[in-house]
C-alpha cells in the first residue's frame, strides 16, 4: 500500500517531466501520472509472478526426475516442502492474482532465465535444505521460508531490477513501494485465505489518491507564483543558480502548505528536505529548509493558509 511519501514522489515525477516537454499539457500530465501511479502495482505483480515462477521450477524439476531412465530414490520420494509451501501454492492457484496478471500483461518472456539462475542458487541454499528436513512445516514456517526466498534472491537482484528498469524507467524508484507489498502479501496470507481472495490493495483510500491529483494541479496552477516567493527569499542566488528539482520540490511543498489544512506543517517540511536530499544536491536539504522555513513563517503571519486541529503547525 503506498504512502503519502511515494505519492509525492509520483507527483514530482510527473511535473519535473512536464518542464522537459513543452507540448505536454496538464490533462495529458495528469493521466501519466494515475498511470504511473497504477504502475506501482504493476510492478508488484511481476515480484509476485517470480516467486510464482520460481515455485514452478521446483515442481518442474521434481517431475524430470521421477521422469529419469533410472531414477534414485530420491527422484522417486522427493522432499516437497517447498512444492507444497501453502503461501505459494495459494499465490499460483489465486484467481484475482491471475486475472490481474493476464490483464497487466505480466511476462517474463526470454528473462525467465534470470529466475531460472536464482533457482539454481536457491537449490544450494543452506536454509533451503534444512527448510525441505523438516518433519511438516508449520503455516508460519512457510511464510518465513517465503519471505527469506523473496528478501534474499529478489530483493536485491540487480539483474532483475535492471529489466524492470528497461521496461519502466522509473521503476527504480518504486520497487521499495512494490516490495513492502509483497512482503505484506505473504505475512498477510493465513488460513482464511482462498483462491478469491484478494491482493494487497495499491492505494489505502480515496483520499490518498485525491492527495496526489490535488497536489499536481495546485502546484502546477500556482508554480510560477510560488517560483516568485521562492526566489525573493533566496539572497545572493540568482533564478538559475537554483537546481530545478530544488525549486520543484518548494513549489510542491508551498503548495501542500496551502491546499491541505490537515497535514501539519513540520510533517509537510520534513518530507520535502528529505526529498531534496534523496533526488538533488547534498547541500539541497539545508537550503530548501532554509527557503521554506522562512516562507512558513511569514506566511502564517499573513494568514495565507491555517491549519486544522490541534498540533499541526
Amino acid at each position: 500500500m503506498l504512502t503519502r511519501r511515494h505519492l509525492r514522489i509520483k507527483v514530482f515525477q510527473a511535473l519535473y517531466a512536464m518542464q522537459y516537454d513543452s507540448e505536454r499539457g496538464m490533462a495529458v500530465a495528469e493521466k501519466q501520472l494515475r498511470k504511473s501511479i497504477d504502475d506501482i502495482f504493476r510492478l508488484y505483480l511481476f515480484d509476485l509472478a517470480a516467486l510464482v515462477m520460481i515455485h514452478r521450477f521446483a515442481k518442474e524439476r521434481v517431475e524430470l526426475n521421477r521422469q529419469k531412465k533410472l531414477p534414485s530414490q530420491d527422484d522417486l520420494n522427493p522432499k516437497l516442502n517447498f512444492v507444497n509451501n501453502q503461501f505459494l501454492v495459494w499465490l499460483s492457484s489465486n484467481l484475482p492474482f491471475q486475472k490481474a496478471v493476464q490483464d497487466h500483461h505480466i511476462s517474463f518472456g526470454d528473462e525467465k532465465e534470470i529466475l531460472r539462475s536464482v533457482f539454481k542458487r536457491v537449490l544450494e541454499d543452506e536454509r533451503y535444505h534444512e527448510y525441505l528436513n523438516q518433519a511438516q512445516p508449520s503455516l508460519k514456517e512457510d511464510r518465513k521460508f517465503a519471505k527469506y526466498l523473496y528478501g534474499t534472491y529478489l530483493v536485491e537482484n540487480e539483474t532483475l531490477h535492471e529489466h524492470y528498469e528497461e521496461l519502466n524507467m522509473y521503476w527504480s524508484d518504486d520497487l521499495d513501494a512494490a516490495q513492502a507489498m509483497v512482503t505484506k502479501t505473504i505475512t498477510a496470507f493465513d488460513e482464511t485465505k482462498d483462491e478469491q481472495s484478494s491482493l494487497v490493495r495499491l492505494i489505502k483510500n480515496q483520499d490518498d489518491l485525491d492527495f496526489a491529483i490535488k497536489l499536481f494541479r495546485e502546484t502546477f496552477k500556482n508554480g510560477s507564483t510560488y517560483e516568485k516567493d521562492i526566489l525573493a527569499k533566496a539572497e545572493h542566488w540568482e533564478g538559475d543558480r537554483i537546481a530545478n528539482i530544488d525549486s520543484l520540490l518548494m513549489q510542491m511543498a508551498l503548495a501542500e502548505l496551502v491546499s491541505f489544512n490537515q497535514i501539519p506543517v513540520k510533517v509537510t517540511l520534513n518530507e520535502y528536505i528529505d526529498l531534496a536530499k534523496q533526488y538533488s544536491t547534498n547541500r539541497s536539504g539545508q537550503f530548501v529548509n532554509g527557503i521554506l522555513d522562512k516562507l512558513q513563517q511569514e506566511w502564517q503571519e499573513q494568514g495565507k493558509f491555517k491549519k486544522i486541529g490541534r498540533g499541526l503547525l
